[in-house]
């Protein structure tokens, strides 16, 4: 079974890095530093990320790190995923209305989870923070003169992951209060192109930079769980709560800075005429706003298992907090505001009986939905971009492997942006393919302590 899940590994790993050159086409990831990653977990990706209050041993849930209390002992986690994202996007400039397509697929993210004993679990491991691909352009006529705007950038910053969750208090199935805290380090480096060409003999100029960001961020996590027994039956009900705040961070960006003016020979080939600035190994710093998260979830509990879940949660940060003291990432001063959403996630098990191999794949497999509406950090005309979407996904048990390792599926269908109030909107599809590891401590002896009479 080890060997098997290690090839299927390996599989999505190649087929992500030979099919996937481009990690965001989104004319929005130019933006601050990028895109954001909203696929932390494939499983919760179905309930709209509303996973704050979420303490499952079967998966791993960065959004809060008190979660980690929750594995079970000599039960690690391995957590390896897949995302993609196949979009249309619209834009109606000056009474011109255009339209294009775009899809990008890559590795989302490598995680591992430790149960170092009762009470305490470990997480480490490697996700996106954040990616820029973007390719847009603009006209202009100014004395008869058209003018061409064109801008492009590319790019990555991924997050270096190390996490510990514990039990304050752990009264068995009654109440549990847990803590936990991420220690994450940023790298990556992003690209932009800024141009503008002329139809006419004028020489073009472009500006050039590439910059290298590295930070340290820190975020904490909360959670509270309680049950209440049903006296007539083996229903229990429980509540869950939680909540997670990011520190604001400096970063320091790398910068290297080249404008240059060009022509084109027969408008094909690009001729470099003159240097107008250059600078290398500049030392900037970003400022990269706070978030805060809560979520409340409510459920019902049969033979120790869960049958279904409702969750609500808000997430907050104020992006207009951020700020790039050089300007290298951001020449034109887009502006950016706070972020905003709120989100509701169910899921659903229609058979608790695994034992039963008379019940089919499907009935004992969990089903999420969810629904979300954010106030996007993007603004356009002088308007926050709302964001729509809903979500769904459903998370099969691997009864072969007789353990507790899932396959995990994740969708969204969303819309971003408006053409009557922004002039320009995406429609997307978001998906998420994973596999969990998690062996049964009844047949898979991982981390078990030998002992010999």
């Amino acid at each position: 079974m080890c060997l098997r899940f290690c090839f299927l590994i390996s599989l999505i790993i190649s087929l992500s890095f030979t099919t996937a050159q481009d990690l965001n086409t989104s004319p929005f990831s130019r933006y601050g530093l990028g895109e954001l990653n909203t696929v932390q977990s494939t499983h919760f990706l179905g309930m709209s990320n509303a996973s704050n209050s979420f303490s499952d041993p079967q998966n791993i849930n960065i959004a809060n790190p008190a979660s980690y209390a929750g594995f079970f002992k000599h039960n690690p986690i391995f957590d390896v995923s897949v995302a993609g994202k196949s979009s249309l996007y619209r834009s109606n400039y000056s009474n011109q209305e255009n339209s294009s397509s775009a899809s990008n697929l890559g590795l989302n993210n490598m995680l591992i989870g430790l149960p170092i004993q009762k009470n305490w679990g470990l997480v480490l491991g490697i996700i996106p923070y954040s990616s820029m691909g973007y390719n847009a352009e603009s006209n202009q006529t100014l004395d008869s003169n058209a003018i061409n705007y064109k801008y492009s950038g590319d790019g990555s910053i991924n997050r270096l992951l190390l996490g510990n969750g514990f039990n304050l208090i752990n009264k068995g199935d009654s109440i549990r209060i847990a803590l936990g805290a991420n220690v994450s380090y940023l790298f990556g480096t992003l690209n932009q192109l800024n141009s503008i060409e002329f139809d006419n003999s004028y020489y073009n100029s472009r500006i050039q930079n590439q910059a290298s960001i590295s930070s340290w961020l820190f975020d904490g996590g909360i959670q509270y769980f309680q049950q209440f027994r049903n006296p007539l039956n083996s229903n229990r009900w429980f509540l869950r709560a939680g909540a997670s705040y990011v520190l604001q961070s400096r970063a320091k960006t790398v910068n290297d800075y080249f404008a240059y003016s060009y022509t084109y020979n027969f408008n094909i080939q690009e001729i470099p005429k003159d240097t107008l600035d250059f600078e290398e190994d500049v030392i900037g710093e970003v400022t990269i706003p706070s978030k805060m998260i809560f979520s409340l979830s409510l459920g019902r509990n049969t033979q120790d298992k869960n049958v279904w879940d409702l969750a609500f949660q808000y997430t907050s940060s104020n992006w207009k907090r951020f700020n790039d003291n050089q300007l290298f990432l951001n020449q034109t001063n887009l502006p950016l505001g706070s972020f905003e959403q709120w989100a509701l996630g169910y899921r659903i098990t229609p058979s608790l009986d695994w034992a039963n191999t008379n019940k089919s794949i499907f009935a004992k497999s969990n089903y999420s939905f969810g629904l979300k509406r954010a106030v996007s950090e993007v603004v356009v005309q002088d308007k926050s971009l709302l964001n729509y979407g809903i979500n769904f996904g459903v998370s099969i048990p691997m009864l072969s492997s007789r353990s507790l390792s899932r396959l995990n599926l994740g969708f969204e269908l969303g819309r971003i942006g408006n053409t009557a109030e922004n002039n320009i909107e995406e429609n997307y599809l978001r998906f998420s393919l994973g596999f969990s590891m998690a062996p049964d401590t009844r047949y898979d002896r991982w981390f078990r302590k030998r002992k010999y009479d």
